[in-house]
């Protein structure tokens, strides 16, 4: 079987499930695809706009008057158009990405949500089509309401239905927001509040809280939103990428500037003058967590018992749930400090296997650099410099 080298990027655009029109397609020139963690991902198509020709197929509903297509006439005089609509916002919209001759692969599912336009001094007008996953829908507006006892898992739920999205939720999440919600309701607590006094929240504002309050994520596949607190995550990676020749550059970043290994959080009794300061701390000899528990007057020797600490503010204890919540936070907030230690950027041949959450293995970079990171943020271009990868790593200390 024959091998075929990567030296022939290509991509397919669909718009509405058609392919982008033929006149569409040849006027394309760029793709951006951006990828992260618990943020919509975006699409930017690029395309040459000369005689303003594409104009002539405007967004409805901004005061535009479109013709009934867009017309240019090819170089051998046959006409090729693009059909009204064509740059519609809310108009669904996937991409693949590939090698040819092989199969493409999609990367991302979602829906218009802008056009910006460029009139330069010099040179040819650029439009930019802009996409977003439906990740984005729970940011638009902000709201201020109750929803009575009712657990966090099924708020999540109720938010992903009101935004036309599909919950898929985790069941440690479900049975941990049952208890919780329970607990609330028995020591008379005030329930899923969304927005605060006098201003509002939007539903992704809300997710995320839902999200840290469990120490889960939160992302959108298709139109389907997940919330799990154990992400199917890899661990081996998918992929080696060495310098000097899949990987163009990379940058490692290493600071202890702000480190700590520990991560504490003062709680007071209402009912009795009673504090006490719970701390969670990464012990790297063991490589286990280390948790004490000390009284809150002795928070002055927390750093001689534990190490370097981030001490959050105080939070007073209504019940049984605010300790279990705190717990969960205080672990996320220390393995994203822990994990940040070790970071860097590079840029790679592109590849659709760099993801956000990816492991990959680096070599070619000396002992102290080259292993196994994991991908936060993926951004893949396809313009006249053939397809580039660049990405974002951290080393996993603590997964």
């Amino acid at each position: 079987m024959a091998v075929y080298p990567q030296y022939a990027p290509e991509f397919a655009i669909q718009i509405n499930g058609r392919a982008l029109p033929t006149a569409v397609r040849a006027a394309v020139t760029s793709v951006r695809y951006e990828d992260g963690l618990n943020a919509s991902d975006r699409v930017e198509v690029g395309l040459a706009n000369p005689d303003l020709r594409w104009l002539q197929s405007h967004i409805r509903g901004l005061g535009f008057q479109p013709f009934p297509t867009a017309v240019r006439l090819d170089p051998i005089g046959s006409v090729s158009a693009a059909p009204t609509g064509t740059f519609d916002i809310d108009n669904k919209l996937s991409l693949s990405l590939g090698y040819a001759p092989g199969s493409l692969e999609e990367m991302f599912k979602g829906e218009v949500t802008g056009l910006q336009v460029s009139f330069p001094s010099g040179g040819m007008p650029t439009m930019t089509l802009v996409a977003h996953d439906y990740l984005h829908r729970l940011s638009q507006g902000s709201y201020a309401r109750g929803f009575g006892f009712l657990p966090d898992a099924i708020v999540a739920a109720i938010l992903s239905a009101e935004n036309l999205l599909i919950p898929l939720i985790d069941p440690a999440v479900m049975a941990g927001s049952t208890a919780l919600a329970v607990l609330d309701a028995i020591f008379k607590g005030t329930g899923v509040k969304q927005g605060g006094p006098g201003e509002g929240e939007s539903d992704f504002d809300l997710l995320q809280r839902i999200a840290q309050r469990y120490d889960a994520d939160f992302w959108v596949e298709g139109d389907i939103l997940y919330l799990a607190r154990f992400i199917p995550k890899e661990y081996s990676p998918r992929l080696t990428l060495t310098w000097g020749e899949s990987l163009i550059d990379f940058s490692p970043r290493v600071s202890t500037i702000g480190q700590v290994i520990g991560v504490s959080r003062k709680f007071t009794l209402r009912e009795i003058p009673l504090s006490f300061l719970v701390s969670v701390a990464w012990d790297f000899d063991r490589e286990a967590l280390a948790i004490t528990v000390v009284p809150g007057e002795a928070v002055s020797f927390t750093k001689s018992l534990v190490g370097n600490v981030l001490t959050k503010i105080d939070k007073p204890i209504t019940n049984p749930a605010d300790i279990a919540s705190s717990a969960l936070e205080i672990t996320r907030e220390l393995r994203q400090k822990i994990n940040n230690r070790l970071t860097g950027s590079g840029t790679a041949v592109g590849d659709p296997r760099l993801r956000a959450g990816a492991m990959i293995r680096l070599e070619g970079l000396g002992p102290d650099f080259s292993g196994d990171y994991r991908v936060t943020s993926a951004s893949h271009t396809i313009d006249s410099g053939g397809w580039r990868t660049s990405f974002q790593v951290q080393k996993e200390i603590l997964p």
